[in-house]
């Protein structure tokens, strides 16, 4: 006689992995790299810090359980590809106010001037979900790994195993194909470096 006790439902090791390697998180994680290392210390390297984990990570994760509880999001996970474009462009919109707080208070140009980069990558999501499901996780975790190497050399190399782990665990997981994962990868990868140099060049830095 089968047991009546209902089976919990196990989490598998790629979908543990993906969620340890959140976005959202990374992204967090890496501009409080960023304060310490490039902000004097202070009240206001805690300061930019704490914002910028607001509008990188708080934001972002809080957008997504407000929209899935109004019914706008199947699954926080978006992985209906035609929900997703209202995500991108409330996020888009909230990199562009917490890089501007950031510059208005005078945070390191690296910290401002990452998250404003994320609004055209961004945007440009929104052009290529009109036929993928581009990989988030590959695009942002890439894009950050870009931009470690420009700011902190080769020391930051190993860091690009998180990239084909994230990679790894979103196929394994059967969220994402090659293809979605591949696209995620070149737009962090590609346009990230150049809006860095362009920027650096601005700064005069």
């Amino acid at each position: 006689m089968k047991s009546m006790t209902p089976q919990r439902h196990r989490l598998r090791f790629p979908d543990l992995l993906s969620l340890l390697l959140n976005p959202s998180v990374m992204m967090g994680g890496f501009f409080c790299i960023l304060a310490v290392e490039f902000e004097r210390a202070g009240r206001l390297r805690i300061l930019h810090a704490l914002l910028a984990v607001a509008f990188t990570s708080l934001v972002p994760v809080g957008i997504l359980f407000v929209l899935k509880a109004r019914g706008k999001l199947s699954d926080v996970e978006m992985r209906v590809r035609s929900e997703r474009d209202l995500v991108y462009l409330i996020c888009a919109t909230g990199y562009g106010i917490g890089a501007w707080l950031l510059y208005a208070l005078g945070a390191d140009w690296r910290l401002w001037g990452l998250l404003a980069l994320h609004v055209p990558n961004t945007l440009i999501l929104i052009v290529f979900n009109r036929r993928l499901k581009v990989s988030i996780h590959a695009m942002v975790i890439t894009s950050l790994y870009a931009a470690a190497l420009m700011f902190f050399g080769v020391r930051a190399a190993p860091v690009g195993i998180l990239v084909i782990a994230a990679a790894w665990a979103r196929w394994r997981a059967g969220a994402h194909s090659i293809a979605e994962l591949v696209c995620g990868i070149l737009i962090g990868g590609v346009l990230t470096p150049i809006e860095i140099v362009l920027l650096r060049k601005i700064m005069g830095g």
